[in-house]
């Protein structure tokens, strides 16, 4: 017994070390990481009207930009068909980079590809009788995709709500050719993995060359004959495998006198012991235009 009070006393000691530990440590973060949403985004705001209790939708638009010596992080906002209500933010670090602007961070996750998420709270009012509560804003950077969302938390209640959220997209200028070779290999890359999520692997076979080379970050470098063995092992799995592309993250870039890159993310789901497992991926191929008949001779697939 005595020895069972001293391991119970051990552990109340060590969870109260770590909690004064991680708050004599807060989470900092520098605005050159968000670096990554630098640049004009279009897209809508979706906010509740607490009058009518429903959701309402409108076009907006937003350009974000550093000031000088990327010491403050400015949002400029644009309404088309409310323009009274267009407006102009610039958010500064505060605190040693714990606050952005007047809102404590609470948590910052970067990848390495630069997305991000960052979740900041504040005490403040809500509501049209501006009752007291938490505000907490989430700021998510997935490839072509930029969100802002806004909940609230009345004081005594345990449920947030969601007050608003901004969904954008960042469209990149091309020209006519590259904008036809975008939806060419937009399309081929439908059309192939159609067969992959219909397990037809003979005519998976026929979108890529003999001398394929798949480049693989958790397999090496693995050849055409060895690619499409361990494709037949996971069809044979019957584990209702798809896959999709995500929304916004496609690149195309030509090759001169060879063909295109394709640059994107995608999402893989199965079912696993009766549970839906889901994975989103990195991948890079290049398509050989032979006499336009376009095939896959180099994958590189990674972030696994």
């Amino acid at each position: 017994m005595f020895l069972r009070k001293i391991s119970i006393f051990t552990i109340l000691l060590v969870l109260l070390t770590f909690n004064l530990f991680a708050q004599s440590n807060p989470i900092q973060f520098q605005l050159e990481k968000l670096s990554g949403t630098i640049g004009t985004w279009n897209g809508t705001l979706t906010y509740l009207d607490y009058t009518t209790g429903k959701p309402y939708s409108m076009p907006a638009n937003i350009k974000i930009s550093y000031s000088a010596g990327k010491l403050g992080y400015i949002s400029s906002f644009e309404y088309p068909d409310e323009p009274k209500a267009n407006a102009i933010d610039t958010t500064y670090l505060k605190n040693k980079g714990t606050y952005f602007g007047d809102e404590k961070v609470v948590s910052f996750v970067f990848k390495q590809n630069g997305d991000f998420t960052l979740i900041t709270e504040i005490e403040g009012v809500d509501g049209n009788d501006k009752k007291k509560a938490i505000l907490r804003h989430s700021y998510l950077l997935i490839g072509n995709a930029y969100s802002i969302s806004k909940e609230v938390k009345f004081k005594g209640a345990t449920n947030w709500i969601k007050r608003n959220e901004y969904k954008f997209t960042k469209e990149k200028k091309v020209t006519v050719i590259e904008k036809s070779l975008f939806d060419k290999i937009a399309l081929l890359d439908s059309l192939m993995f159609a067969t992959y999520n219909n397990q037809n692997i003979a005519e998976m076979k026929s979108y890529f060359t003999n001398d394929l080379e798949w480049y693989q970050d958790n397999g090496g470098l693995l050849n055409f004959e060895t690619v499409f063995k361990n494709f037949q092992s996971i069809f044979d799995n019957k584990n209702k495998l798809s896959r999709a592309l995500v929304t916004g993250s496609l690149e195309v870039i030509p090759i001169k006198g060879y063909g295109a890159i394709e640059i994107g993310k995608h999402q893989f789901k199965h079912m696993e012991n009766g549970k839906l497992e889901i994975g989103t991926f990195r991948f890079l191929m290049i398509w050989k235009n032979d006499n336009e008949t376009w095939k896959i001779s180099r994958v590189v697939s990674f972030d696994h």
